[in-house]
């Protein structure tokens, strides 16, 4: 009994050791075939990569001095001049105040080609300049024009004041000829005509002091109406959305070929 247990022992050994060699077999069969597949793709693959050239692109992008611009998603560059592998590139240009632009630039082997980059304007800073230059209008006649008014209502007030004053030294002239007069013919002259005319010059003069007085007083409420409310006036605020579309499609490499997307924030500006 004990002699059949070990013959069975070993028989059970003997198999799983030709098992082992034919899974190892199976194994390396199957690592060589792999390996020649991968030579088969990629060879020309790389005989491809090997072939290709690099070209020189020259950005000339308008505002010069503040365009930046995305290189194909991964690198954020403000160059002018780039060396590149050929082919198509995606760029996505954008300055502030303007608009964003995606586009694809191709870059030609072995040769210096010029892009010329014009970039508009953004929707939001054309309704912000639209309605700062508003802002600035009614500001300005806020600020000039109803200092002006009450400049002009004081001036009509003073000149009225002083033909009123006239007007009353006339009428006492006239009342004292009228008192001392011995010609019957000139008292006559001064009741009949000087008199009433200049009674009716007085009292046109004191209305238009009264009339230019309330002028005057309601000017100055205006005008310290006028500077509180100034006071309180904000400008408007541009908020340039385009930047950050922009910002928002930077990626950042780190180090050994990770990175991040970066999101930021945009900052108001006056």
């Amino acid at each position: 009994m004990r002699r059949g247990a070990r013959i069975a022992g070993a028989f059970m050994r003997a198999s799983a050791h030709v098992l082992t060699r034919a899974a190892d077999a199976r194994a390396v069969r199957r690592v060589f075939s792999a390996a020649i597949v991968l030579a088969w793709v990629h060879g020309p693959m790389g005989a491809t990569v090997a072939a290709q050239s690099t070209g020189t692109l020259r950005i000339l992008c308008e505002p010069a001095g503040s365009c930046e611009y995305l290189l194909d998603g991964r690198h954020r560059k403000k160059d002018r001049e780039l060396s590149l592998m050929e082919g198509p590139h995606r760029f996505v240009f954008w300055a502030p105040e303007r608009r964003v632009l995606d586009t694809t630039l191709m870059v030609m082997p072995n040769a210096l080609r010029e892009a010329r980059i014009q970039l508009r304007y953004s929707e939001e800073f054309i309704a912000y300049n639209r309605k700062l230059r508003r802002f600035q209008r009614d500001d300005r006649w806020l600020r000039y024009g109803t200092p002006v008014l009450a400049a002009g209502a004081g001036a009509w007030f003073g000149v009225s004041l002083w033909r009123t004053v006239d007007a009353q030294r006339a009428v006492d002239d006239l009342a004292e000829a009228y008192r001392t007069s011995a010609s019957p013919a000139g008292i006559a002259e001064l009741k009949r005509t000087d008199i009433p005319e200049a009674n009716r010059e007085l009292r046109q003069a004191r209305t238009m002091a009264f009339v230019s007085g309330g002028a005057l007083a309601l000017s100055g409420a205006a005008l310290w109406y006028v500077r509180s409310v100034r006071s309180k006036r904000q400008p408007p605020v541009f908020e340039d959305k385009e930047r950050a579309r922009f910002e928002g499609l930077a990626w950042m490499p780190a180090h050994g070929g990770h990175g991040a997307w970066m999101a930021s924030l945009t900052l108001p500006l006056r």
